[in-house]
């Protein structure tokens, strides 16, 4: 007897995938880089000016705005490292009205 049948194991695959928990992309091709060629010459590079204007979002605020969605004590709890009063009110809100919580997380995240 089959345990899964194939759409079902091809949808978890696919599950798996996404959440980048299976890479085998990377796996297999890890070691196969393009050589780069040997030249006598050596190459200068001048810095440019930094840019004046900072990046919107970097990765960590990023990856905390996912995790206020759907964990919002935990995105509040990363950005302080503490559990202190914001994490205790956040945890407060999502047990009895989830979408406040992640109001409220989103607001400190994004602070």
């Amino acid at each position: 007897m089959k345990l899964f049948t194939s759409k079902l194991t091809a949808a978890v695959l696919l599950f798996f995938f996404m959440l980048g928990i299976v890479n085998v992309a990377d796996a297999a091709f890890a070691g196969k880089k393009a050589p780069v060629p040997a030249t006598t010459e050596t190459t200068v590079m001048v810095p440019e000016a930094a840019p004046s204007v900072a990046p919107a979002a970097d990765t960590d605020t990023l990856l905390l705005v996912i995790l206020s969605f759907i964990l919002p004590p935990l995105a509040v709890y990363l950005k302080y490292d503490d559990a202190g009063t914001p994490f205790i009110v956040n945890l407060l809100l999502t047990i009895f009205f989830w979408i406040p919580g992640v109001i409220h997380a989103l607001y400190h995240v994004l602070k």
